[in-house]
């Protein structure tokens, strides 16, 4: 499927994309309390990743620089892992 000429396909519909989730501010600050850190301590994706250009088309939404995105993976110990990223300009 293509979304639009910047994004050819949509990979967040492959097997082998964990899903990827924009927090909103709400939603951020839990994490961030739950986890006691700050936003700038989360690991960084850049807003060029494939993933997030993507999303970006998928929610028709913009998603700004010090956004945080909640990913979801498959685990081979549990049922699923989350983990976050603090998108940043790249």
């Amino acid at each position: 499927m293509r979304l639009d000429d910047s994004v050819p396909f949509n990979i967040l519909k492959h097997t082998m994309v964990p899903r990827h989730e924009l927090l909103t501010d709400e939603e951020t600050d839990k994490v961030l309390k739950r986890l006691k850190i700050t936003r700038d301590q989360l690991p960084k994706i850049k807003d060029s990743d494939a993933a997030i250009k993507t999303l970006k088309v998928a929610i028709n939404k913009d998603i700004p620089e010090k956004s945080v995105v909640k990913i979801i993976r498959d685990s081979q110990t549990s049922e699923t892992a989350e983990v976050f990223r603090l998108v940043i300009r790249g």
